[in-house]
């Protein structure tokens, strides 16, 4: 009886124990097959940003896609470009002389066996350039080069990420045409589709770039070749002068303003006369510049001079953004009069709000506020910290001014963390600038108390950035740019304006009662 005891006892340990050591065991080698698994190695053809290439262009093959173990010993690497060519290397680099699609095969010899890995080229032996920013959106540009490639024809879009100041903008577009420059070489026809002259101030500065380059000049592109079109709903003759001076940096074949739905007329294989042609018996309405649309020693006259001028300093090499926003500086100026002086807004002075908003024009609306909001928060702050050191006026505005310095300094630290870095390449100067206004709000809280600083630096902020929205109007800033003349009609409306003997319009509020019994 007790041997049956003892053996019944044993046969139920076995059945609770045994499974589970079975299952352990069975964990245990699923363990291993994954450990195993994940030492496999994976290898991943890496050719760059794009697949797309067109016939003579330079690419790059690597293995940096790889996830290959430490301890697999590579013998050889074999590269097969689908061409006829091949070539061993870890990273490697090919030209393809044809159009057409290319199976590219990669062949790893390890100590453990062969690896092998394929992707496909697509050659073109046309080439489009696209710049635009949001004025074509992405989807549309996506269908645009499907139905490029269809007919064989690589159309490469530079866009602008920036949806910030339009001096980004162009500057991020010239920087883009800078490394595009290969692609250029080889292509018949520049395209910009862009707000207003974003466009064509983005190659009157890539063709500054050029010639301020030791290595590179419009020859080696071949620009005179080419023809440029600029696609806009802008009107043309608002245009006209900004693409005048394109033609008159770059020397194309010819600039043509035109419509944006003209694009879909240019997407076959023709050369730059081709496409003019097409353009001309088109019912699409458009402009064509060139030699003999440009102006003259002959042409200068009173109403044109100022455009002559400008034409001088941006061929020279004067940056056409500066120039944009010295002529913006009257008009600016002519609003805060008309604001002070007819409706009666109190603000700090002139000179304040109208550095304010060129610093919100360079540095962006939103931007602009945040650097605004941290000056004006460092400056009250020390102000409520040394309100009961009673120093006096120099001695505290330099304390103000050295917070306000290291508040900006811990803002570009801000966002260096959060990856915020726009704000980083900007230039010093505006937001120096803004430190003027520092100095008034906190003069204004010595001498007037807090309400009163804060009502006039709200009234301030709120002048900036109607002038700010004013200028910033693509149709304005085209106009201005192309017939800077007009930036002389400040002279006769401040006259009228200092002449102006009425009433404000907010002392007809503020005096509503009297006029009651007038």
């Amino acid at each position: 009886m007790y041997r049956i005891r003892k053996s019944l006892f044993a046969l139920l340990i076995a059945a609770v124990v045994l499974p589970g050591f079975a299952h352990a065991q069975e964990d245990t080698s699923s363990e291993n097959k994954d450990e195993q698994q994940s030492e496999e190695p994976v290898i991943g053809i890496t050719t760059g940003s794009s697949r797309h290439t067109f016939t003579g262009r330079r690419l790059t093959f690597d293995l940096s896609g790889s996830s290959i173990p430490e301890n697999l010993e590579i013998t050889e690497v074999l590269w097969d470009f689908g061409d006829g060519i091949r070539t061993t290397g870890e990273k490697v680099s090919h030209a393809y002389q044809k159009p057409g699609s290319y199976k590219v095969n990669v062949r790893l010899t390890t100590n453990r066996g062969s690896l092998e890995d394929t992707t496909e080229i697509v050659v073109f032996e046309h080439v489009v350039i696209l710049t635009t920013d949001d004025s074509a959106s992405p989807d549309t540009v996506r269908v645009k080069q499907q139905q490029a490639a269809e007919n064989g024809i690589l159309l490469v879009e530079l866009r602008a990420q920036s949806s910030g100041p339009e001096a980004i903008i162009e500057e991020e577009l010239t920087n883009q045409l800078l490394d595009a420059r290969d692609a250029i070489s080889r292509a018949d026809l520049l395209f910009s589709w862009t707000a207003g002259s974003v466009g064509a101030s983005a190659f009157s500065k890539f063709s500054q770039r050029i010639e301020q380059s030791q290595e590179l000049s419009s020859g080696d592109l071949g620009v005179s070749d080419k023809g440029i079109i600029l696609l806009s709903d802008t009107p043309f003759g608002v245009l006209a002068p900004a693409a005048q001076s394109v033609f008159d940096r770059l020397r194309p074949s010819y600039v043509i303003i035109t419509r944006p739905q003209t694009l879909d007329l240019l997407l076959e294989p023709m050369v730059a006369e081709e496409a003019h042609q097409a353009i001309v018996s088109s019912q699409i309405a458009h402009r064509l510049l060139g030699t003999f649309s440009a102006r003259t020693v002959r042409d200068l006259g009173i109403t044109n001079f100022m455009s002559f001028s400008v034409d001088f300093l941006v061929n020279r090499g004067v940056p056409i953004n500066n120039i944009t926003l010295i002529l913006m500086l009257p008009v600016i100026a002519t609003i805060l009069s008309f604001a002070r002086q007819v409706i009666g807004i109190k603000a700090f002075g002139l000179i304040t709000p109208a550095m304010t908003t060129l610093s919100f024009l360079v540095l962006g609306l939103e931007y602009g506020l945040i650097v605004f909001s941290v000056i004006l928060a460092a400056g009250t702050l020390t102000r409520l910290l040394m309100k009961r050191l009673q120093l006096l006026y120099l001695p505290r505005m330099a304390l103000v001014l050295t917070t306000v310095s290291l508040a900006i300094l811990a803002l570009f630290g801000i966002g260096i963390v959060t990856e915020q870095t726009t704000l980083l390449s900007f230039s010093i100067f505006p937001i120096l600038i803004l430190t003027l206004l520092a100095e008034e709000f906190i003069a204004v809280q010595f001498k007037s108390g807090a309400r009163q600083a804060f009502t006039i630096t709200a009234w301030t902020l709120a002048l900036s950035v109607a002038c700010y929205y004013i200028v910033s109007w693509q149709l304005m800033r085209t106009i201005i740019v192309s017939y800077p003349e007009v930036v002389l009609l400040a002279i006769p409306l401040n006259i009228l304006l200092g002449r102006w003997t009425g009433l404000r319009l907010t002392e007809y509020i503020r005096f509503r009662k009297l006029f009651r019994y007038a």
